[in-house]
């Protein structure tokens, strides 16, 4: 029986770089490159027979001249080679090889795509790929990649496009976040969407999935694996591509794979209560609220805010998806009162554009909002009274006395700079749409759970 992936990934000692290249720009310089940059803590092989050595490597003629049975093999070669590879790779001991080379399935070339298939068959190691963009293993410090050096962290991602997994990688970077593992799965001869959700649920070091999926091979085991990963109160954000009739068929050419029904997939995903994005940009955001205000499930909000306009667009939305936004009570408006805010009575809290950061910080320290509220969130638009860098100083030194949760909504300009420094402290979401499909799938997702 093959090994899973939890057993494959468990003791990473040695990592071979097949089709290693000097020649920058070349996508096995890229790789080996970036596992170099990234610092893995294991030992690094290259295999080609043009060169001596690269990147300071002994350069080896084939897998059997190493000295010791490599662990992982990535495969950087013309798609014509990579079946004896991985047989090669197979015969030498190595527990998974990672094809990068493309022209497979996704070209109508389904006669190397079955070949491979076939060597998986024959033998006991696991493959990722063909067309795959590699894995990061963050806690070994492995990124086997082409894709840009991630932010180690604890959300883990999977993608059947490599570029996408790369766009979620550089926007979690933006809100102070980082990646457990990535694995880009390409046209997936082997390795499949539905394991890593398995992978996902067991790995300890993962506290979120993101999945970029555009088919999937077993639809009951995605449901199965989907119902471990909820059993561990990880939350999972999907982003579906190929939805229409259209853009099903730049699948086909994409990655080979035929869609599912897009209503049958939007019901296993809910039935595994994970978050069905619309873009790569909700998917991220709505991933690192739920993860990081873990079991919260609020009702009653309060927005606090320097704009009328952005404070009325986040009630709009709140108000819509069935949150309460009550006015504050007497006994908060006498707090109030005391901070200089005379009938300061609404919701949102509307201080107006002359206010300056410290006041609604000052707000949120307040012990009566716990009496009144579950939630609070923090809608600021910078003005040329202040600068980005004072704005996110204030929130920094005043975060740890916020009496709620807070979540951050900042737009204008130096919303960009003041979320980069404060987002290592409170969750921050782009916008009121967003905010609310956030809330709304954190209701559903914590619903069984015990807070």
């Amino acid at each position: 029986m093959n090994l899973t992936l939890t057993e494959v990934f468990r003791s990473l000692e040695s990592v071979v770089v097949v089709g290693g290249s000097p020649v920058r720009g070349k996508v096995g310089n890229v790789i080996l490159d970036n596992i170099l940059r990234y610092g893995f803590n294991g030992r690094v092989y290259v295999i080609n027979p043009k060169y001596d050595s690269v990147l300071g490597l002994k350069s080896y003629k084939n897998l059997k001249e190493l000295p010791e049975k490599p662990d992982i093999v990535v495969v950087a070669v013309p798609a014509g080679a990579v079946a004896q590879v991985v047989e090669e790779a197979a015969s030498v001991g190595a527990k998974l090889a990672i094809v990068i080379s493309s022209g497979f399935s996704e070209d109508e070339r389904l006669s190397l795509q079955k070949k491979l298939e076939n060597v998986v068959k024959s033998y006991k190691i696991r493959v990722i790929g063909p067309n795959s963009a590699g894995i990061t293993l963050s806690s070994l410090f492995l990124h086997a990649s082409i894709e840009v050096l991630p932010t180690r962290g604890s959300v883990g991602i999977a993608a059947q496009s490599g570029a996408v997994g790369g766009v979620i990688i550089s926007e979690l970077k933006k809100y102070s976040s980082g990646v457990s593992f990535f694995v880009s799965l390409g046209n997936c001869a082997d390795v499949s969407p539905e394991e890593v959700l398995e992978y996902a649920a067991e790995d300890e070091n993962t506290d979120a999935l993101i999945l970029y999926l555009e088919w999937l091979r077993d639809g009951r085991k995605f449901v199965e694996n989907g119902l471990k990963l909820l059993s561990t109160a990880k939350p999972l954000c999907v982003i579906k591509g190929g939805v229409g009739k259209q853009s099903s068929e730049a699948v086909k050419s994409h990655t080979g794979g035929l869609t599912p029904s897009y209503e049958v997939f939007k019901a296993a995903v809910s039935k595994i209560r994970g978050y069905l994005a619309t873009e790569i940009q909700d998917a991220v955001e709505v991933c690192e609220l739920a993860r990081r205000l873990k079991r919260l499930n609020p009702s009653r909000i309060i927005i606090v805010t320097n704009s009328g306009g952005l404070g009325v667009l986040a009630a709009s939305h709140l108000d819509l998806s069935g949150f309460e936004i009550p006015r504050p009570p007497s006994k908060l408006v006498e707090a109030l009162s005391k901070l200089g805010l005379r009938n300061a009575a609404s919701n949102p809290l509307d201080l107006g554009g002359d206010t300056y950061i410290e006041t609604l910080t000052d707000i949120l320290t307040l012990r009566e909002l716990k009496e009144y509220y579950d939630l609070a969130v923090l809608a600021y638009v910078p003005t040329a009274a202040e600068t980005p860098e004072k704005i996110a100083k204030v929130i920094e030194e005043k975060q740890s006395s916020f009496t709620l949760p807070v979540i951050g909504y900042f737009a204008g300009e130096g919303s960009y700079e003041i979320v980069a420094r404060i987002s290592k402290y409170l969750p921050v979401i782009s916008s009121s749409w967003i905010l609310s499909r956030a809330l709304i799938y954190m209701r559903e997702f914590n619903r069984g759970f015990r807070s």
